[in-house]
Formats: structure tokens, sequence, C-alpha cells
């Protein structure tokens, strides 16, 4: 099954890209892959915040 997916361009300190590309060889995932679970993860818990 296709998804659609939008592409973007994120700027990263030096520090926040090593870091997401230690966590995306850790977790075997690609960086794109990290930076969207987080947003999914973000998202979660300011719901949870709000509620």
């Amino acid at each position: 099954m296709a998804t659609n997916k939008k592409r973007i361009t994120v700027s990263l300190t030096e520090d926040q890209y090593s870091t997401l590309e230690k966590l995306a060889k850790e977790k075997g995932f690609s960086k794109s892959a990290i930076l969207a679970l987080a947003l999914e993860d973000y998202s979660r818990k300011e719901l949870e915040q709000k509620k």
C-alpha cells in the first residue's frame, strides 16, 4: 500500500544531528523515521496534558 508523504527540510545543530544519527544506527531506523516517531510521541504527550 503506497502512502503519500511530504518532504521537508530541517536545520539541526551539530549535536542534534549527531544524536539523530546515533539513534538511527542504534535502532536500525532511518533518520526520517526517528524524527517521525519523535513527533508522534511529542503529539501524544501534548494531547494527554491537555486532557
